[in-house]
């Protein structure tokens, strides 16, 4: 007898189990091929601010989140020690620090606000307390601030104080 034989008769389901992993090799490689490289793009229209994982009511503490643009870009980083939701459109900030940033992803301006109320639909904070604003060049504090997070624009009303470290930065191109 010959042992090729004697080998296939003893082991039946050896050749039926080969045939099974090499099928399964084909179909997880085809699954790899068909996925994206990035697993986890970045969100599109600002859905981070509009999706923040809380339910009224409730409060999350040490809460970290990206704000993307429409392309993809990131345009800031919300720090928050404390994060609770008011209501549908409504987010409120305990001890909040916006990281901005620039067309090309770098830092930009670092907003410190003790307290402040987000509106997911307009993605406007307000701060109705003492906010610090900074940059390379310049520092401003203010007693109020209404900040719009997609644009980076924003008014500082009250006691508003500002210090200018490079002047020759704020006029835009030297000359």
């Amino acid at each position: 007898m010959l042992r090729s034989r004697s080998a296939l008769r003893v082991f039946p389901g050896a050749r039926f189990s080969l045939l099974l992993a090499v099928a399964c090799t084909f179909f997880l490689s085809s699954l790899e091929a068909k996925r994206p490289k990035n697993a986890t793009p970045p969100p599109k229209d600002n859905s981070a601010l509009k999706d923040i994982p809380l339910t009224v009511g409730h409060e999350a503490k040490g809460l970290v989140l990206p704000n993307y643009d429409v392309n993809g870009h990131l345009l800031g980083r919300f720090e928050a020690a404390t994060a609770s939701r008011l209501d549908e459109d409504h987010v409120r900030f305990d001890n909040l620090k916006i990281h901005t940033f620039d067309e090309h992803e770098k830092p930009d301006l670092t907003i410190d606000m003790t307290e402040g109320i987000l509106n997911l639909e307009t993605r406007i904070i307000d701060s109705k307390t003492r906010t610090k604003v900074t940059r390379a060049d310049f520092e401003i504090t203010g007693d109020a601030m209404h900040f719009n997070t997609a644009t980076h624009q924003g008014t500082m009303t009250g006691n508003v104080h500002m210090t200018v470290y490079d002047p020759s930065q704020l006029g835009g191109k030297k000359k």
